[in-house]
């Protein structure tokens, strides 16, 4: 009987580090799991050893070698991260210690342990904003903070690679969406208000985003982890569904499913400094060498992730 490939997930507790822990789970892989906060979104074990949960903290560089050494996978997938669209003073340290630090201490590890295939998380948010769906060549000017240090970390995937002999791929997200999603993003916070006959605070909702169902991010992971040929130096793709749509369409389609009779006020929210007003992904470097593409459209993603977050709920979202 041939083994299935053993993965370490870092950020398995997160909104799409859960989702990926289950598919693992269920498609048979033995996985790790790295997390340090009480895993209360992880998946029950698919048996007594899978997944298996180690409370770790990737800033740690001890701890993370002692975790490696026992699980021993053959492929990492990085999803932990420190997230901030406008971050404050006292949050740099920390979002420049696990997102910089933490990623080249996995790195680290994976060069002593001779984990020889690693797959990195980035951002969309890396790209200098164009009002054409970015390509992987496209120039770099991270757009906030938390894009700054995606970058860097970006930077060490390539020095690993060129130094090393890691193979890494990184996955720039364009933005994410679905069940199990932080309540106080944009649709979530939206599907909240709706629920309880409020109009949601928006802005002018004219910025055009590439929304991209979290299922289709899973599959995106699963598909590097069946194309082993992929891993040659650093390579980067871009995860997205190359469709943009208006922060105004998502709202009044969510309206649509949640309360079709609340009114809407956009413009009663100022825009960022920093507004990111269009981005959308060209995903034909994915659909080639990865043979992945999206297969969820906004229609059906939005009715699932309603019907979770309702369900969560019982009657309704509190």
């Amino acid at each position: 009987m041939i083994r299935k490939q053993r993965i370490c997930i870092t950020g398995g507790n997160g909104f799409i580090g859960s989702h990926l822990a289950r598919t693992l789970c269920e498609a048979g892989y033995e996985v790790g799991i790295i997390s340090r906060q009480d895993p209360r979104r992880i998946p029950e074990p698919a048996s007594s050893e899978n997944p298996r949960i180690f409370r770790g903290d990737i800033r740690d560089y001890a701890s993370l070698s002692g975790i490696m050494n026992k699980f021993m996978p053959d492929c990492v997938l990085h999803l932990a991260t420190y997230y901030a669209v406008e971050h404050k003073a006292d949050e740099i340290g920390v979002m420049v210690d696990t997102n910089v630090k933490g990623t080249i201490n996995l790195l680290e590890v994976a060069k002593n342990l001779q984990i020889g295939r690693f797959v990195n998380t980035s951002s969309c948010a890396v790209y200098h904003p164009a009002d054409i769906p970015l390509s992987e060549g496209d120039a770099i000017r991270p757009q906030n903070l938390y894009a700054l240090t995606k970058v860097h970390a970006e930077d060490a995937c390539s020095f690993y690679s060129e130094n090393y002999g890691i193979d890494s791929v990184t996955f720039r997200l364009f933005p994410p969406y679905g069940p199990g999603d932080h309540e106080r993003r944009l649709i979530p916070y939206v599907i909240q208000s709706l629920s309880r006959g409020i109009s949601p605070a928006l802005t002018t909702g004219n910025q055009r985003w590439d929304f991209v169902y979290v299922d289709d991010i899973v599959n995106a992971y699963l598909a590097v982890l069946d194309s082993p040929s992929v891993f040659d130096g650093h390579k980067v793709f871009n995860i997205g569904t190359g469709q943009p749509y208006s922060i105004r369409e998502v709202v009044e389609r969510l309206r649509s499913l949640v309360s079709p009779d609340t009114e809407l006020s956009f413009g009663t929210v100022p825009h960022r400094k920093n507004e990111v007003w269009f981005n959308s992904g060209n995903i034909a470097l994915a659909k080639t060498e990865l043979k992945w593409e999206p297969l969820i459209g906004l229609d059906e993603g939005l009715s699932r992730t309603v019907e979770w977050f309702t369900r969560k709920t019982g009657d309704g979202i509190n």
